[in-house]
């Protein structure tokens, strides 16, 4: 009986190693406002030297937030906002395109285009936005050799800005839409007008790497987010391969062969005695 209970401990024990490990819980997270503009993005002017150039205004203090599910996919990235300025100000604003980063590289691998909205600075919204979520191969790129897939935020008291001071010459968005064949679903997109802007995403962005990037401004770059989230890469979880299935399988059928021999034997013994 003793050496029926070992088997049978040892292959619940087998089973449970073999089976996938429970997913974690939801990760929120905030980072602060601590860059004045994208690495490689100065203008070399005074710019470079301010945080803001009027409104609206990302908080210092957790102005950005991720949520990652307990799949580790990332769920949703929120921007604090503390101030919007006057009516007059927001017919100038539009929304700019949501860069994402999820290796410790430079580049970019996903970005979140309005489809609607390609002109950026035309002074036209379309509401509610088509926000779609792409998967790209995209270069951060620098001031020095700015890269054509970028749009950009323009010139000080020049075109659209006239009479406006803005950042200069700093990515805001895409040019054009990456195209269908790299489109992986639709993103919600709310608070345009408020203090707060939300991102809502598709399960589609795993974070096998423990690690988001995070770039964003508005169409004049006044202020500028990019920061980075590092929280650890996903708990472990070990998919049974065919082989190892194969041989959790043959070792139960052959330990269920043992039990029944050994019950069989023990049936003859007590035949044989009675």
């Amino acid at each position: 009986m003793k050496r029926l209970l070992f088997f049978l401990v040892l292959a619940a024990w087998l089973f449970g190693a073999l089976a996938p490990s429970p997913a974690g819980a939801t990760l929120v997270l905030y980072a602060d406002d601590t860059e004045k503009f994208w690495p490689g993005w100065g203008n070399g002017t005074g710019d470079d030297n301010k945080d803001t150039i009027g409104v609206p205004d990302f908080l210092q203090t957790n102005g950005v937030k991720i949520t990652v599910d307990d799949g580790y996919y990332l769920a949703e990235v929120a921007f604090y906002f503390s101030n919007w300025g006057t009516q007059s100000t927001w017919s100038k604003l539009e929304p700019g395109d949501l860069f994402l980063s999820v290796d410790d590289d430079d580049d970019w691998e996903y970005v979140v285009y309005a489809d609607n909205n390609p002109n950026k600075q035309d002074g036209t919204i379309t509401t509610p936005w088509d926000y779609n979520l792409y998967s790209v191969n995209y270069a951060l790129g620098s001031a020095g050799a700015p890269p054509p897939y970028y749009a950009y935020s323009g010139t000080d008291n020049s075109g659209y800005w006239s009479g406006y001071l803005i950042r200069d010459k700093h990515p805001i968005g895409l040019s054009a839409s990456p195209g269908t064949t790299n489109f992986l679903g639709d993103v919600g997109f709310t608070g345009w007008g408020t203090t707060t802007l939300t991102f809502t995403f598709p399960q589609q962005i795993y974070l096998s790497e423990g690690i988001v990037t995070v770039g964003f401004t508005v169409n004049c770059a006044n202020d500028v987010i990019y920061e980075t989230f590092e929280f650890g890469r996903p708990p472990q979880q070990v998919v049974p391969e065919p082989a190892s299935m194969l041989l959790m399988g043959t070792g139960l059928v052959g330990l269920a062969g043992y039990v029944r021999t050994r019950a069989r034997k023990k049936g003859k013994v007590t035949a044989e005695k009675a």
